[in-house]
């Protein structure tokens, strides 16, 4: 019987551990994103950055990819007629869930990209974004 009490005791903890921890899954910890989202029409455009907190030099990598960005959009007549929200240091689901993922995706958008380089995100109707390197 203690064996079996033993057993059980086991199973919820391993069950409790797996439920806890499962959302978590798909998070990039230690991932931001960086850059200026384009929401407000059906194609939905992302110019990002991911940077990792835990470099030294996070938020000067944060900084000089905003100021490249904000140049680009200002010089590019296709990109200066949308309307840009600054994105600064947000997290990649929340970037995500502004019109980036399809229902049913993870909205871990930096699952997708590659640290330290920077990406045009294109989100278009049903489709899966696209993620192109800059």
């Amino acid at each position: 019987m203690t064996n079996l009490k033993k057993h059980f005791t086991l199973s919820i903890a391993a069950t409790a551990v797996l439920l806890l921890t499962a959302g978590q899954a798909h998070a990039q910890s230690g991932s931001r994103l960086c850059g200026f989202i384009s929401t407000d029409t059906p194609g939905k455009v992302g110019l990002l950055y991911e940077a990792r907190t835990k470099d030294a030099s996070y938020k000067k990598q944060c900084d000089e990819a905003i100021s490249k960005m904000k140049k680009k959009i200002e010089t590019t007549a296709e990109l200066k007629a949308k309307n840009w929200q600054e994105v600064k240091r947000w997290k990649c689901e929340d970037v995500g869930n502004k019109g980036f993922v399809n229902p049913g995706e993870s909205a871990d958008i930096c699952e997708k990209m590659e640290a330290k380089v920077g990406y045009k995100v294109v989100k278009k109707g049903p489709a899966a974004a696209e993620y192109t390197k800059q």
